[in-house]
Formats: structure tokens, C-alpha cells, sequence
């Protein structure tokens, strides 16, 4: 069930906000369905830089709106969505392993729902999440081949000392990790949140819904991708550190990445 719970001094502000606004842009009262907040202001994990989430669900839009705004000294950002794109949303997340409406099922707060349409619809995602979302189709072995020619560029790189190293270095990271998560059926999480998504299980919760079925992540992989990003100032230690991770990775594959061929159609 979304959450019941809200800074008081946020939810005044958030009303205040949508009254002069938000209310003024749809013109329509009656086709307003639905305000509710989420993010890092609703699960504890806000910080001086966090903004503010705002969505509002209308019946009829001509598109999204998607809007930032500082207001009262608090940065909000916004979306003014038709219902129709909502629930678009909701088979696209689930082919590409996002719960995003499941964990928002848990953690957004209602400011107003009209009739609890979409209190509704959210408690639905997560049967629906279940029921519809897709292991990707990706070719894993191409990928893997790609990864193979990152890490020599990365080495390359490391033996010229070129000052492209670090940025070299965190692409392949996430290349592999993109990969590793894929094939492992995980869920899909933000690139810039996942090393505190893969090491604070509180933190992680709030992303990942229990009630979404996909793998949990992989602890040996995560020790060694955790390895890799705290290790950021020795550079032969990264290298080695991305190595490591990649021989882990490359163990689930029976392709040689020297030695090939690849259909690509």
C-alpha cells in the first residue's frame, strides 16, 4: 500500500505548490485524478541536493509535462501525466525488468486520488509486473565480445597513462554491471544509485520491491563490483579490480571472446 506517512512542513509546501502551479495548467478541475509524492523526501534518504517528486495523473493531456521548479526554497520536480501513459508505462517497465510502479505502490504518498483510482491501479502492478515482464532479448555474447575490446582499450589506456583513464574506466564498470544484471535477471536500478543500492539493503528495499519476483543481486559479483568502485585513486589496482570482475562475469559464458563468430542477426 503507498505510504501514510509525510512531513507535514513538505505536504503544505507540495499543496501551496500544486494550488499556484500546477491547478492554473489544467484549468480543468474535473480532469484531475490523482497528486501523489515519492522519492528520496518520503523514504528518508534525502539529502540538501535532493529535489522534490511530484506526479500529477490527469484524465486528458495532449503529452507529458514534465517540469522543475524552486519554490519556497525547495526545488520540485514534476510531471503532469494523462492516465493513458501512465498505464502505458506500466507494460514497458515490466518488459525491461523496472519496478518502479511496484516500489511506488509502496512508497508514494496520496495528496488526493479521486475515488482511489489510483491507489487501484498501483495495488494491480505488481500481479501485473509478475505476469508481464520479459528477460531481455539482448545478445549477451556480442556484449561480452564488446567488454572484451573495452578492457584492452582500458589497458591501452592504463600503459600510455592517458588522462582518459578514469572515464574509460567507469564505462566499463557499468558495462559490466549492466550485463551482469541483465543476464542474472535482476532488476533494472539507476546507474548513478547503484553501488548504494547494491550495499544499503534498507536503501536498496526502497528501490526494489520485495513483491517484485527478479533475482536478487548476486553477492559475489557485488563484492567485486563494490571492490571496483571504492578503489578509485591506484590505477593498476583498478585495473586489476576490473579484471577480476570481468573473468567472474565472463565464467557464466561459453564463448572466448578471442577466439569467435557471432551471429548478428
Amino acid at each position: 500500500m503507498p505510504s501514510s506517512k509525510i512531513n507535514e512542513e513538505i505536504k503544505k509546501l507540495l499543496n501551496e505548490f500544486v494550488s499556484q502551479n500546477i491547478m492554473p495548467k489544467i484549468l480543468d478541475k474535473d480532469n484531475l485524478l490523482a497528486i501523489l509524492t515519492y522519492g528520496s523526501s518520503l523514504t528518508g534518504f534525502s539529502s540538501k541536493n535532493s529535489d522534490i517528486d511530484l506526479l500529477i495523473v490527469v484524465n486528458k493531456a495532449d503529452s507529458t509535462t514534465r517540469g522543475v521548479k524552486i519554490f519556497q526554497g525547495k526545488k520540485i520536480e514534476y510531471f503532469i501525466k494523462p492516465i493513458g501513459k501512465f498505464f502505458s508505462e506500466s507494460e514497458i517497465f515490466a518488459k525491461n525488468n523496472c519496478p518502479s510502479h511496484v516500489a511506488l505502490n509502496e512508497n508514494a504518498y496520496f495528496l488526493y486520488d479521486r475515488g482511489d483510482l489510483l491507489k487501484n491501479i498501483l495495488n494491480s502492478e505488481v500481479d501485473f509486473y509478475n505476469e508481464n515482464r520479459e528477460r531481455p532479448k539482448d545478445n549477451y555474447d556480442l556484449k561480452l565480445v564488446q567488454i572484451e575490446n573495452r578492457i584492452a582499450n582500458l589497458k591501452n589506456v592504463f600503459e600510455r597513462d592517458g588522462k582518459e583513464f578514469h572515464m574509460v574506466y567507469f564505462n566499463t564498470l557499468e558495462m559490466i554491471r549492466t550485463l551482469h544484471s541483465k543476464r542474472n535477471d535482476e532488476a533494472e536500478i539507476p546507474f548513478a544509485k547503484a553501488y548504494r543500492i547494491y550495499t544499503d539493503k534498507e536503501y536498496y528495499n526502497k528501490f526494489v520491491s520485495a513483491h517484485a519476483h527478479n533475482n536478487k543481486p548476486d553477492e559475489e559479483f557485488v563484492k567485486l563490483y563494490t571492490i571496483c568502485v571504492e578503489e578509485y585513486s591506484d590505477k593498476a589496482k583498478m585495473l586489476k579490480n576490473i579484471e577480476n570482475l570481468y573473468q567472474y562475469e565472463q565464467k557464466f559464458y561459453k564463448i572466448n571472446p578471442n577466439d569467435y563468430e557471432i551471429n548478428l542477426d
